[in-house]
């Protein structure tokens, strides 16, 4: 992994005033320079470099809410199961995308002089690893939610239709064959759903 950024190595206060002057649209020069005025020691270069990461990752973010905010605003209030699916998905990429990350840090450590990369803390493995697997179970948590109110609305459906069927003079037995392909029970089903 790459070192990091000596700007980022400042005392904390330093650094704040640094994404304060960049807030405010200091010049890579005026930053610079105003940190060296206390004694920061750094170079135009490494402020630029650390101005050029930090918009980026504030770019990442803004392009991110954006997505959000237009699905959002898509699904509507009606499309709650959806927005969590969509996070769940955009959780499931970023894992991939850090695991991504980590290998192809690995494989420029390692270089060409064939010597082994470092190998993985094994937190920051299993940290990855719980993530996934939290991600796995909401997704499916989520599946087995919608299953569930989609099989009691349907359920719902098929008590209005029968109201109406014995209404209208329909057999007890004509109704249970349009209840079962109603609701899709096969005849093997039987005391699975009722």
């Amino acid at each position: 992994m790459a070192a990091r950024s000596s700007v980022a190595r400042l005392p904390q206060e330093l650094v704040d005033l640094c994404n304060r002057l960049m807030r405010e649209g200091k010049t890579i020069y005026e930053i610079t320079d105003k940190l060296n005025e206390l004694d920061a020691d750094v170079s135009k270069s490494a402020v630029g470099r650390y101005v050029k990461s930090a918009r980026e990752q504030m770019q990442r973010y803004r392009d991110a809410q954006q997505v959000a905010s237009q699905w959002v605003e898509q699904l509507g209030e009606n499309g709650r199961g959806d927005v969590a699916t969509l996070c769940q998905q955009m959780l499931t990429g970023i894992a991939f995308q850090t695991l991504d990350q980590v290998a192809t840090a690995q494989l420029q450590e390692a270089g060409d002089d064939s010597t082994p990369a470092k190998p993985l803390k094994a937190m920051d493995l299993m940290l990855l690893a719980k993530a996934l697997e939290s991600i796995e179970a909401s997704s499916k948590r989520s599946m087995e939610r919608r299953e569930k109110i989609e099989r009691l609305a349907l359920e719902r459906q098929a008590k209005a239709a029968e109201k109406t069927a014995r209404a209208n003079g329909l057999s007890d037995d004509q109704w249970e064959a349009i209840r079962k392909k109603f609701l899709g029970i096969r005849d093997d089903d039987e005391g699975v759903a009722a």
